[in-house]
């Protein structure tokens, strides 16, 4: 008898031999339905042939040329190396003869075979096929489950030219693909590339046999009358090739989600993870909260502005730091903190005839608790920030002297029924005093106070003028002119010359201030307050500022542990600064920490927002600040004028920012232009030639009239306009959108590239198996995985790609962003095969597979566009569009090319200093990008439209890094370090504000004793105590130009030394080098000490051949270059000040060699990093 165990074995053997056998019987439907193409040659099972697959011509001499083509040249994989491919790999037959290397170009134009690896595609111009012998007759190409479709690009064919296979393949070579000649695609993915389009799709007929997403519409089966058993078969192999995972959050249920359009350009409107707010810095502490104290109004605080310390003996100002390092970073209490002051003062007193009076007289003087000590410091900010509450139901705001005049704890606000919001908790003291606990507060940092205090140290003001340089046209005037307008500007702008900062884009000479903004005439308009608008960038000392929010998840104190605890950071940042300055912590003000555990939207939100509208409002009109003057010496009373002239946000946070409709709306989507979201579905939807823009001063009239209007007819105005009113509305020289550029982190990379990689290739199929029965490790996810899962990433890369199938809505931006640098190279290893990507179109999968209903969901979301579309215009009812219009393309070719114009725009966009040439070169490429997923009739999100905004924005803004929110995202890190001693609800935020102020002002300090030119033993001391304190923290990330940090990392590769780029400026390109060694030299000379670093590196070896990769054309604009595998040149030695940057290091292994890939991880070209007076010189030196 047999077991249980055995019989089940045997069953389950049985079942998959069924499934084996089932495709090659009769029927085109049931091959239909398993995704084999009806006209495939009847021939067992791959398992069948393993015996065939591994023959040698030798053993078989009867084995032809034309019967071996699929074989040939389809590895992908290393020759050298037989265990990185399957042995029953239809694409391989492996052999033990030699495998000599052409010695010439003419050997090369031979395609080679397995046992014959003499051809090596090149750059070359006779274009030689790698085709051997007689082209056979060319057949059509057959979509599975679709009809032939016609892909043309401008009158001539999309692929380049091909040769069929054989009649005599059999079917696991996938007959239906045809081969692609490498060389040629050198010029079809490179020159060519961006006259590249898809036109000319039949609509006549159906792309995708109508029953099979009909079947799925109405819960039909479809195909033979396959019994159930047979379908659970098939979702088995399913879900076990395509390794689906029911706890896979990722996955959505493609059938219920019909209204969701994919719209976002980003993760949405959520907070981050807390676990990114936390950073790797120590804790914080900050004193109890005192939220029950009334405080002084905003700006109305009379605090000095100094720091008392910076001015005292320079041995107490240590011992002030060092004893206040152990309060605010190592948990030490109050009475341990005056302990240990009284310790120092004592003992200073006891040795009272070792110092000169006047240092005794100070000592006198030392603070003895943390209070005095704090304001000594200039750390005390209990009167600076200020606590407002607010209603916890409602959002209205109230001030401390407020809520302790209300008469009961209810909110006092009406609208309708007088709300039912609870102010406060209060509760009776030991003394008998009674003390009302707010139930909800937010804290406001005064932007004018905050401004006043930046101004007043030394040499802010001196770096803000650094834009200025020599050119007249920059000077600052008494009397300044009116702002200038973009014309202007590029009358004056050389197509050529580069330009990156935020104050050479347009909109930097643009701003105008002395303005006040109000309703006249009819009109909600700036007018100016004096006799004309005064230019912000003349004016002695006119302030560009920017606001940057961000938020993250705070899981702290007893009152957020039953959930998530959202908390927003507000912040201004100085744009006059130089970049490098611009986003440091010192540098960076910190306006409101807005509470949660929500965050707050509508009345509550601009309740919130008030306090800060106002201090930007009074700045137009200018104010008077105390300014630190260099030539004096001294702190004087000067009228500054500031601007609010961007706001740097994410998407979502954009619409509430500016009050804009949401982006899945039909009609207003786009903040920048009127544009219909249904256009989307058509290349006229990405082609920026064609867009109406958005008039700014139109927009305003717009929300005024909504604020106008009575309260039940502002939803009608809003929906009919796009817009509301909010708070930043009130700022004179403000316009929402026109203020509010796009974001290219949350854009690019959270936002197209996540869409082109996570759902149009991976959920949509494009890397799933070619043919049925196709080994594991040949599919291209597993290559693309692999190649993913072999590169090697530079050690500042915190999160790196991960899998295909394990990248989704929880993927963090850098990962996208590194994949996205990675694309062509690891798309090219995907779908290669032998060394090129084939002709021929990727299976749809059977209709129960996660890639099937991925595709139908697309052609349902196209198809809503597309009727959309043609009832706006009017289109006749005999050609509606039906679903079966909608089916997305599958030839990887095409997929492939649009990828790479994708990356190249991104590529030029994102380069720290750019022409406008470069940008105008980079628009097209974008453009391209939804022009060609359009006519691939691949349904895209409104994010892929909004890039076509972005070379827009760098005229006017300068490089997109000067609006990045990863500045604020790791700021943010700092304010949830804060340690808030279990506060929650209504102190929460309050406590992070003043230890964030605190955190800052340690920064300050630490720059102060960094600038003391002869520092003693003991400001070396402090220095070391206040940067470990911090653990180095954001002070010593790593920074262009720094050798210790740019030498960081210990992490070996492939058991080497870390990798570099190491810049040849006579060349004008990026060379990468193998560190190995860093020595240091110590020099005498007349009695003076100089020590100097050397740093021997190794480069890497160039190719005696250029290998034909298809990104060879753009290697300079996407920095992928290919050098021979495990060789480098003799050692040597550089300055550290050579290296610029460092890059990704992976392998490929070419039917004709194995070769290392780089991939820079900046986009920063040596032209950017010289000087003009550099530039010139190696231009001297080039001639």
């Amino acid at each position: 008898m047999y077991s249980a165990e055995i019989i089940g074995q045997a069953k389950e053997k049985a079942k998959k031999a069924k499934r084996g056998i089932r495709d090659y019987l009769p029927g085109a439907d049931t091959k239909e339905r398993h995704g084999v193409h009806p006209d495939a040659h009847d021939a067992p099972p791959a398992a069948l042939l393993a015996g065939i697959s591994t023959l040698s011509p030798r053993d078989n001499q009867n084995y032809s040329q034309d019967d071996i083509m699929m074989h040939s040249d389809h590895s992908g994989l290393d020759p050298l190396s037989p265990s990185r491919c399957h042995s029953n790999s239809p694409y391989r037959v492996p052999s033990t003869e030699p495998q000599p290397r052409a010695e010439s170009l003419e050997e090369a134009g031979q395609m080679s075979t397995p046992w014959d690896n003499s051809s090596i595609p090149v750059v070359s111009g006779s274009a030689a096929s790698a085709i051997s012998g007689s082209q056979p007759h060319s057949q059509d190409l057959q979509l599975t489950e679709a009809c032939t479709t016609e892909n043309l690009s401008h009158g001539r064919a999309l692929s380049p030219p091909i040769a069929s296979i054989s009649d005599s393949a059999s079917e696991d070579e996938d007959p239906y693909l045809q081969v692609a000649n490498a060389s040629n695609d050198i010029n079809y993915f490179g020159q060519n590339l961006a006259n590249l389009s898809i036109s000319g799709v039949k609509r006549g007929g159906p792309l995708l046999n109508s029953g099979v997403f009909q079947s799925l519409e109405h819960g039909r089966s479809h195909g033979d009358k396959d019994n159930e058993d047979e379908e659970d078969d098939e979702d088995e192999e399913d879900e076990e090739d395509e390794e689906d995972d029911e706890d896979d959050e990722d996955d959505e249920d493609d059938e219920d989600d019909e209204d969701g359009e994919g719209g976002e350009p980003d993760n949405g409107g959520e907070p981050e993870d807390p676990d990114d707010a936390q950073g790797d810095g120590p804790q914080i502490q900050v004193p109890p909260n005192d939220a029950g104290d009334a405080p002084e109004d905003p700006g109305d605080n009379n605090e000095p502005l100094g720091i008392p310390a910076l001015d005292e003996h320079p041995t107490l100002r240590n011992i002030y730091l060092r004893t206040w390092v152990q309060y605010a970073f190592r948990g030490v209490t109050q009475d341990v903190i005056q302990a240990i002051l009284e310790s120092h003062k004592y003992a200073l007193l006891a040795a009272d005839d070792l110092y000169p009076p006047e240092f005794i007289a100070e000592v006198q003087n030392m603070p003895t608790t943390l209070r005095s000590l704090e304001r000594r410091l200039g750390m005390d900010f209990s009167e600076l920030v200020t606590i407002y509450p607010v209603c916890p139901k409602c959002g209205k705001r109230y001030s401390m002297e407020e809520l302790y005049a209300l008469q009961n704890p209810q909110c006092l606000r009406h609208f309708g029924d007088r709300c039912s919001g609870i102010l406060y908790a209060e509760t009776r003291l030991a003394d008998g005093t009674q003390k009302r606990t707010p139930a909800k507060t937010f804290p406001y940092n005064s932007l004018i106070a905050a401004l006043g205090r930046l101004l007043s140290r030394v040499g802010i003001v001196d770096l803000m003028q650094h834009w200025r340089g020599n050119n007249p046209d920059n000077a600052a005037l008494a009397d300044p002119p009116e702002g200038r307008s973009q014309q202007d500007w590029l009358d004056g702008m050389d197509n050529e010359t580069r330009f990156g900062d935020i104050s050479q884009g347009w909109g930097w000479h643009a701003q105008e201030t002395g303005l006040r903004r109000g309703f006249h005439d009819q009109e909600y308009v700036d007018v100016a307050t004096g006799n004309a608008p005064r230019s912000l960038a003349r004016s002695s000392v006119g302030i560009n500022l920017g606001i940057g929010a961000d938020g993250f998840g705070a899981f702290k104190g007893k009152f957020a542990a039953g959930g998530s605890y959202s908390v927003n950071g507000v912040y201004i940042i100085i744009n006059n600064l130089p970049h490098f300055q611009r986003n440091l912590v010192e540098n960076t003000i910190l306006a409101l920490v807005l509470p949660g555990p929500h965050e707050p939207k509508g009345y509550a939100f601009d309740q919130m927002l008030e306090p800060l509208v106002n201090d930007l409002i009074r700045l137009v009109n200018g104010v008077d600040l105390p300014v630190y003057d260099s030539e004096t010496g001294e702190i004087q009373p000067r009228q500054i004028y500031a601007n609010l002239s961007v706001l740097i946000v994410d998407w979502i946070a954009r619409i509430k920012y500016t009050g804009h409709v949401a982006v899945n709306s039909e009609e207003n989507h786009c903040p920048y232009c009127t544009i219909r979201q249904c256009e989307l579905s058509r290349p006229q939807g990405y082609q920026s030639a064609g867009y109406i823009i958005c008039d700014p001063h139109q927009h305003l009239q717009h929300k005024h009239r909504g604020l106008r209007a009575p309260e039940h007819k502002r939803e009608v105005i809003r929906l009919e306009t796009g817009t509301t009113f909010t708070e930043f509305d009130r700022v004179p020289g403000f316009f929402a959108f026109d203020n509010a550029p796009t974001n290219a982190m949350h854009l690019l990379d959270l936002g197209v590239t996540s869409i082109i990689a996570g759902t149009i290739v991976f959920k949509c199929g494009m890397l799933r198996k070619r043919f049925r029965g196709q080994e594991q490790d040949d599919m291209p996810k597993a290559r693309f995985n692999a190649f993913l899962a072999q590169t090697v990433f530079p050690h500042h890369c915190a999160w790196i790609p991960t899998r295909a199938d394990k990248m989704g809505s929880r993927t963090k931006a850098e990962q996208w962003r590194l994949l996205r640098l990675l694309m062509p190279v690891a798309y090219f290893e995907a779908w290669r095969v032998g060394d090129a990507i084939p002709n021929g179109d990727i299976p749809r999968g059977g209709r129960n597979t996660k890639n099937f209903k991925a595709q139908h969901r697309n052609a349902r979301l196209l198809l809503r566009r597309q009727r959309h579309l043609h009832d706006m215009e009017g289109g006749n009812l005999d050609n509606i569009p039906e679903l079966e219009d909608c089916a997305s393309l599958r030839n990887p070719r095409d997929y492939y090319a649009n990828i790479l114009q994708f990356c190249l725009g991104c590529a030029i966009l994102t380069r720290h200093r750019i022409t406008l040439t470069e940008i105008a070169r980079g628009a097209i490429f974008l453009e391209q990008v939804g022009t060609v997923f359009a006519n691939m009739n691949t349904h895209l999100p409104p994010s892929f439209h909004a890039a076509t905004h972005l070379p827009e924005h760098i005229r006017k803004y300068g490089s997109v890094y000067n609006t990045l929110t990863a500045w604020f995202e790791r700021v943010n890190q700092l304010l949830g370090n804060v340690n808030t001693n279990g506060h929650g609800k209504g102190v929460l935020e309050a406590t992070m504000a003043k230890g964030f102020l605190r955190r800052t002002e340690c920064y300050r300090y630490v720059a102060e004793l960094q600038s003391i030119e002869d520092p003693t033993a003991d400001d070396v001391k402090t220095i070391e105590v206040l940067l470990g304190a911090m653990q180095n923290g954001p002070e010593h990330e790593v920074q262009h130009g720094m050798l210790e940090a740019v030498l960081a990392s210990e992490a070996p590769m492939r058991g080497q030394a870390q990798p570099y780029l190491i810049p040849i400026f006579v060349d004008m390109e990026f060379v990468p080098v193998i560190i190995q060694g860093i020595y240091e030299t110590t020099v005498n000379v007349r009695g003076q000490e100089h020590k100097f670093l050397a740093v021997m590196i190794q480069r890497f070896i160039a190719p005696d051949k250029e290998p034909a990769f298809p990104w060879n054309h753009w290697y300079d604009i996407l920095g992928i270059d290919a050098w021979v595998y495990g060789q480098l040149a003799p050692l040597e030695v550089v300055p550290p000040t050579a290296f610029t940057g460092v890059f990704a290091l992976s392998d490929i292994s070419m039917p004709y060699g194995w070769f290392w890939i780089t991939i820079a991880m900046i986009n920063t070209r040596p032209e950017d990093l010289a000087g003009d007076d550099e530039l010139d010189y190696m231009e001297q030196e080039d001639n």
